[in-house]
């Protein structure tokens, strides 16, 4: 049974991830709505691919065998990902899954709108999922494992519910647990910030503040913000070698963009984009920074 602390923290990561997607509607605050960070995301992950993600995932791993049986979604939110891969036919069922009782009435209300029968949702708290057995042909986690504490009970979930030839699909935040930045991490950050024209940092949330200081918030912060956010995601890698064959691994930066960006994104040109690109690539090359975010395509062992 849960203490009544763990009940709390549940109604707080309910709360928070019940408004739909925030990363979508509104001004640009965070670095992967800027349309040209989602096409230098979507170039790195799919190696030139003319398309996103998700299309070179169907290209490469699944021609020839859409629709398939059924797919899964884990944190579906209001159900874009499931309403987007409908328009390729890819599965017969496609099951949303998601903590939030109000996201999954609007991904349910979405689907019902444009005659989609066969996207299934409903509510259900992956630290203590329960799957049934080789059902899915495809799992997908995206922005939402990074949320997970119990990531052992969420990874044998889906081992056991992937069929023999199924893929495991996450697109995650991997970076340091609760967003404890490293030093260097934050001194690179505010180095580059203090770079910047005044202008770019004009606050998108407050357009007559400056984004002066980037700073770690404490632990303590972000257990009261939301418990959830990056409670283990530094181990999500490690966790997905032990249960899966890892297929492909692309990542696509954030060590220094995701933060230095967060509130001034809508700011950006191209061209001062493009300069901490090359930044941000150098030093993740030369070792100094590493991957904070990735795509990564696993398959359910053979043996």
């Amino acid at each position: 049974m849960w203490s009544q602390r763990l009940r709390n923290q549940l109604d707080r990561v309910k709360h928070v991830w019940g408004r739909g997607n925030i990363w979508t509607a509104g001004p640009i605050s965070h670095w992967l709505q800027h349309p040209r960070v989602q096409a230098r995301t979507n170039a790195m992950v799919t190696g030139g691919f003319p398309g996103d993600r998700f299309q070179y995932f169907l290209d490469r791993y699944m021609k020839g065998r859409l629709p398939v049986d059924r797919a899964l979604t884990l944190g579906c939110g209001t159900g874009e990902l499931e309403r987007g891969l409908s328009t390729y036919n890819f599965a017969r069922t496609h099951v949303g899954l998601d903590l939030s009782d109000h996201a999954v009435r609007l991904a349910r209300d979405a689907a019902a709108a444009e005659g989609l029968s066969g996207l299934q949702y409903r509510v259900a708290e992956l630290n203590t999922l329960q799957l049934e057995p080789s059902i899915y042909d495809v799992v997908f986690g995206v922005s939402s494992v990074h949320h997970v504490r119990n990531l052992e009970q969420l990874f044998e979930q889906v081992h056991r519910a992937l069929t023999p030839n199924g893929y495991f699909f996450i697109d995650e935040y991997i970076g340091p647990a609760q967003f404890q930045w490293t030093d260097t991490q934050l001194k690179i950050m505010n180095e580059q910030l203090r770079r910047l024209p005044k202008e770019l940092t004009r606050r998108v949330s407050e357009p007559g503040a400056f984004k002066t200081e980037i700073i770690r918030k404490t632990v303590e912060y972000m257990n009261a913000a939301d418990p959830s956010e990056a409670i283990r995601s530094g181990d999500i890698v490690k966790g997905m070698e032990r249960y899966f064959d890892i297929v492909e691994f692309k990542g696509y930066g954030g060590a220094l963009l995701h933060e230095l960006l967060y509130d001034i994104a809508g700011n950006f040109t191209e061209e001062h984009l493009e300069e901490l690109f090359q930044l941000e690539d150098e030093l993740i090359a030369n070792g100094t920074l590493t991957h904070d975010f990735a795509v990564i395509i696993a398959r359910k062992p053979l043996s």
